[in-house]
């Protein structure tokens, strides 16, 4: 039976899942299938297109348009980001080291740069500000996962090396970190100063962009 990049999609999430992206490999990968790894190079060209697919699975299912307030629907858009994220081992290197070139993560980075265009963000500062808000979940993500895996006697040792009462434990709210952080980057553009006339342009359905950014 000939294999789908479906399956080839699913055999790979359960190898990073199961060994992390330091064993995931097209051998590992043929292997896991029981094919031969020739196979796999009719679906993809390299690992590269690989990790493009396994992060277009992973933001299939964020929201893109679910209120009308920009800001809102932004902490929407990444709350789901990292509820993907954490979904699927070392998910932050397999999105980090893809290009974003597939339909739906394409569509998502459309969903951010609209939303901050009708906050107001300038159009030269559009690309920096979408990409500032990315690398804050992965490297929130990538934080909350290594604390995760360290034991409790890890996490005080660490403290105690660094002169601070504590970290992060069991009782520590990650989700409520989360949206802290997002709020302060929010807050920021606040006092940076947003473009109250591009964001009137958005709101009467004047686009001030195009193409649209991708990043």
């Amino acid at each position: 039976m000939a294999i789908t990049r479906d399956a080839i999609v699913d055999a790979a999430v359960t190898i990073l899942n199961r060994d992390g992206v330091e064993r995931l490999s097209m051998r590992s990968l043929a292997q896991e299938l029981s094919i031969k790894a020739a196979s796999l190079y009719w679906h993809f060209a390299n690992k590269e297109e690989l990790y493009g697919a396994i992060a277009e699975s992973l933001c299939a299912p964020w929201p893109l348009l679910l209120t009308p307030d920009p800001r809102q629907r932004l902490v929407d858009i990444f709350t789901a980001f990292r509820a993907a994220l954490l979904t699927v081992r070392d998910a932050t290197v397999i999105t980090a080291e893809s290009t974003p070139s597939t339909p739906r993560r394409i569509a998502v980075i459309q969903a951010i740069v609209q939303a901050l265009e009708e906050m107001g963000v300038p159009l030269g500062h559009l690309l920096v500000v979408a990409n500032l808000l990315n690398n804050y979940v992965l490297s929130f993500v990538a934080d909350e996962t290594r604390v995760k895996r360290r034991t409790p006697e890890e996490r005080a040792e660490i403290a105690a090396r660094l002169g601070f009462d504590g970290i992060p434990g069991d009782d520590f709210s990650f989700d409520g970190e989360f949206r802290y952080g997002l709020q302060v980057i929010l807050a920021g553009l606040d006092a940076v100063g947003l473009d109250v006339e591009a964001s009137g342009a958005r709101e009467r359905g004047v686009s001030t962009i195009s193409p649209p950014l991708e990043w």
